[in-house]
């Protein structure tokens, strides 16, 4: 049996290196050798060269490249330069915070190609959720609170999971009062 896990487990990572192999082209510019036995084939032509002259006819003079460090003639074509880098857009000074925008928030002019863009940043205003209702209340009368039940109240439905210390699922009274004295959510009078 040993044997047979081993010969899958050889065989699967010789198909997985083959694969990978298979799927590394070879560089650019070099032809693959051939079988052995056959004629190795003349290179492919680079972009832009002449055909090779049929039999019988001479080529014509071609350019030769300049050497290294030597500049380009006139008749050479030249590449063209790079573009200029872009310079980063500077933050300037925080602004006051638009209308309608909350005091704290920080903000960032910054100035792009299209034009000046404002990015105010800052926490969502927390949602007025009032002194923690009595527990007979959101128990609905019965021993316990649900997941459905604590949604009526947001404070407890965020923190369900934390009310609910023996994790079964629903609040007890006692484990409503501990949260509501941990929590330091306002309880009703």
């Amino acid at each position: 049996m040993k044997k047979q896990v081993r010969a899958v487990a050889i065989g699967a990572s010789l198909l997985l290196a083959g694969a990978a192999f298979a799927q590394v082209p070879p560089p650019t510019g070099q032809v693959p050798p051939p079988p052995p036995g056959e004629a190795t084939p003349p290179p492919p032509p680079s972009p832009g060269a002449m055909p090779p002259p049929a039999p019988g006819q001479t080529m014509p003079p071609t350019a030769q490249p300049p050497a290294p460090g030597m500049p380009p003639t006139a008749n050479e074509a030249l590449p063209p330069p790079p573009p200029p880098p872009a310079a980063p857009a500077a933050p300037t000074a925080p602004m006051p915070p638009a209308p309608g925008a909350e005091m704290g928030t920080t903000g960032a002019t910054m100035a792009t190609p299209q034009g000046e863009v404002t990015v105010n940043s800052a926490p969502a205003p927390a949602k007025p959720a009032g002194p923690a209702p009595d527990f007979a209340t959101l128990s609905g009368g019965k021993g316990s609170i649900s997941a459905d039940q604590a949604s009526a109240y947001p404070l407890l439905a965020n923190d369900f999971q934390y009310a609910d210390s023996n994790r079964d699922g629903r609040i007890s009274k006692g484990e409503y009062q501990k949260w509501v004295a941990k929590s330091g959510a306002p309880s009703s009078p």
